[in-house]
């Protein structure tokens, strides 16, 4: 069980990581915020649920969660809750969606070790500290 001290690191990592103001500096999202725009992204020309494209969005600093979502569902390979887990803090300098699609038609992994492979390394970061006391 972590302490209390080690929330706060662990908060304080995660904000760093997703290059969120300090808390002290926290205010309501600017307009045209990046995590806005992925959620509208998300939302244009396809049946995302609110709810969907906003889990995706969360702490988004551009709309490639969004894209790598839309790119997912047009190709039909992942549901809904996978190509979510897939995309979640996809950046640009990321491609989580070719590297699933590529790795599975060359390899013999399951879903799971696919969807471990190729998701952003912010991912597996957040996993290690979770939001919350």
């Amino acid at each position: 069980m972590m302490k209390r001290g080690q929330w706060r690191r662990c908060w304080g990592l995660a904000a760093a990581l997703l290059g969120l103001p300090a808390a002290g500096q926290l205010e309501g999202p600017p307009e045209g915020s990046s995590q806005y725009s992925c959620f509208e992204a998300a939302r244009q020309g396809s049946s995302v649920s609110e709810s969907i494209a906003a889990q995706l969005c969360q702490g988004a600093r551009s709309d490639s969660p969004a894209r790598c979502f839309l790119r997912v569902q047009e190709k039909g390979f992942l549901a809904d809750p996978q190509a979510l887990q897939l995309c979640q803090y996809a950046t640009p300098s990321d491609d989580p969606a070719s590297c699933f699609l590529k790795a599975r038609n060359s390899s013999f992994l399951d879903e799971t070790q696919l969807l471990e492979l190729c998701r952003p390394p912010i991912a597996q970061m957040l996993k290690m500290c979770p939001y919350g006391p």
